[in-house]
């Protein structure tokens, strides 16, 4: 699966994108986007720009968490709009509602092209081949070859109006996507060149980043981050740190990123104990080998807000269970019952 990538910072986008809009000679788009976001980031205006002669129709009409029954409206005015591209503007659950809009779309034999453009950095959903929805309350994660998008276009300046919670939201999301990815049985010379990459964008810029908003440059390297740990969980998928996130995030309201954030460190020191890529990746993060990766990601996770707040009424242990089995399957440690209860306690004494 090969996918065109894009970077500028340019504050020409508009004219780009209204050059490569012309390239395959489109006349009608079709805009999956959030509502207000779309507004506050600046692709409103970029948008009326870059589509200016052009027919528009958008579709915006969907929860933060994609559910089934939204995408198969998305689909259904697609199918009416017959567009010539479709182009993601948003987040995760932006770029998740166009992906699947795609897929079944694709199920019902209408293909269109599809173009990411991500506001937030992120989930790396503009690189993936999964989508995330939720069916009568429970997530789901989709994998299809189409619902990869055909090119990703990487506009930096749409970050930079995020507040810090946002960004260190996604930006753990995806710090936890390329670690998971390097530690993964299923990772591949690849897959570690995109997952080290993205640690060494991600890793010192994101602190740095939170408590300092309006740094362009950091700003600039967690956007390049976020794509690249997407693509190296394209290949790898993820692990327990995510497998055990989609019940926080159902039932306790956690984002995502924040969602993994709740048992990364457990899984930190319980993954790299006896791995062998421990050095490498202690390297990568300029760590002593020998350093406590739980105590360490506790304090980068308190540096940068994402603390836990307990299950907010929910049952724990029940939480706990609810975990998905597909990605618990690519972790590196086979996880038994006693290591569940493990963490139940840890999280107990948070």
């Amino acid at each position: 699966m090969k996918q065109l990538l894009y970077y500028t910072t340019t504050d020409d986008i508009a004219t780009i994108l209204h050059a490569k809009l012309a390239d395959i000679e489109a006349k009608h788009v079709f805009i999956v986007r959030g509502t207000n976001s779309y507004i506050f980031c600046g692709a409103a205006e970029v948008m009326k720009e870059a589509c200016k002669g052009l027919q528009m129709s958008e579709f915006a009409d969907f929860s933060v968490n994609p559910k089934d029954v939204e995408a198969q409206k998305g689909m259904q005015l697609l199918l009416g709009a017959t567009p010539d591209v479709m182009i993601a503007i948003g987040g995760g659950s932006v770029m998740d509602m166009a992906k699947l809009i795609r897929h079944y779309a694709n199920e019902k034999g209408y293909s269109v092209p599809l173009w990411a453009i991500p506001t937030t950095a992120g989930t790396g959903a503009e690189a993936t081949h999964f989508a995330v929805v939720y069916k009568d309350g429970v997530k789901h994660s989709m994998e299809a070859d189409d619902i990869l998008p055909d090119a990703t276009i990487l506009y930096p300046p749409f970050t930079y109006g995020n507040n810090a919670y946002l960004t260190a939201c996604t930006g753990f999301d995806a710090l936890a996507q390329a670690i998971e990815a390097f530690w993964n049985p299923n990772a591949t010379e690849e897959s570690d060149t995109y997952a080290l990459r993205a640690i060494s964008y991600i890793h010192s810029a994101l602190p740095k980043c939170v408590a300092s908003l309006d740094d362009t440059r950091l700003r600039d390297d967690l956007l390049k981050g976020a794509y690249w740990a997407g693509r190296a969980i394209n290949i790898t998928k993820t692990t327990a740190p995510h497998a055990f996130s989609y019940a926080f995030t159902t039932h306790c309201g956690y984002p995502h990123g924040h969602a993994v954030a709740i048992t990364f460190p457990f899984f930190a020191k319980l993954n790299m104990e006896h791995n062998p890529k421990r050095e490498e990746l202690c390297r990568n993060l300029e760590l002593d080998e020998n350093v406590d990766l739980q105590k360490y990601f506790l304090n980068y996770l308190d540096k940068i807000g994402l603390h836990y707040e307990g299950t907010r009424g929910q049952d724990l242990h029940v939480l706990l269970n609810q975990v998905n089995l597909e990605r618990l399957k690519n972790n590196p440690v086979k996880i038994t019952v006693e290591m569940i209860n493990e963490l139940e306690n840890y999280l107990n004494n948070r």
